[in-house]
């Protein structure tokens, strides 16, 4: 009997920890994309750095030298890739040696490979060559293709409104989760003071009820003393 009903009461709250952690969970991959999608767009505007998580790097194109495969503006994700494997035709991104923009980041398309190991660039929209060949030791990686995440969020905002954004977001996201915490709180607190007060009525009613038994059972002690004073009945005069 006192599983019976002790069942769906822990049901509830096993079903209320799981939505608080979910909550919790919710709430923290959120911020945690929101956090790393700002780092990102940040640290790689301008083209000169790139942010790499586990073996791929995201940067954004800051010419139109890869016009039309790859436009100004695009987030891009490279592979980091054994330079061995690489081919005529692979797009790859690489630290310059070119005296005019020696140490910059440039992602062009590989048409040719020397015999040293080093390789030819060219820009797609460019119709020469680049002049100085890329070391291998100079490749960040290989381009995969476009961030259009990124893409369509930076289409719309400019880096300090997106710090703004991102910034504003998770404290929302907090906010709304807070609430939710504060409402279930308060429907608990109702829930366990109507549990409460129905406990109040039975005690109150079995108070009763043995105020009753209590009151019926002085009745029948009196009744039973009455019985035992009684005096004894006039005899007869035909009795002998």
């Amino acid at each position: 009997m006192s599983e019976g009903l002790n069942s769906p009461i822990d049901k509830l709250k096993t079903k209320s920890r799981l939505s608080k952690a979910f909550d919790i969970f919710l709430t923290a991959l959120v911020i945690i994309i929101a956090g790393v999608t700002a780092y990102i767009m940040i640290v790689s505007r301008g083209g000169k750095n790139v942010v790499s998580f586990f073996g791929r790097s995201v940067l954004v194109v800051v010419t139109g030298s890869m016009e039309p495969t790859i436009h100004e503006g695009d987030y891009i994700e490279i592979k980091k890739t054994d330079p061995s494997s690489l081919k005529v035709g692979d797009i790859i991104t690489f630290v310059s040696d070119d005296e005019d923009i020696k140490g910059e980041l440039v992602t062009h398309r590989i048409v040719g490979i020397n015999d040293d190991g080093s390789f030819l660039t060219r820009g797609d929209a460019n119709p020469v060559a680049d002049d100085t060949a890329v070391r291998a030791e100079n490749i960040k990686g290989r381009y995969v293709g476009r961030v259009r995440a990124l893409m369509i969020i930076s289409s719309f905002a400019s880096p300090k409104k997106l710090l703004l954004i991102f910034g504003i977001i998770p404290l929302l996201i907090v906010s709304v989760y807070e609430t939710r915490t504060l409402m279930r709180l308060l429907y608990q607190s109702r829930n366990d003071k109507r549990e409460s007060d129905d406990e109040l009525k039975q005690r109150l009613i079995r108070e009763e009820i043995e105020k009753e038994k209590q009151r019926l059972r002085e009745e029948g002690f009196k009744k039973e003393d009455n019985e035992e004073v009684k005096p004894d009945e006039p005899r007869s005069d035909n009795e002998a």
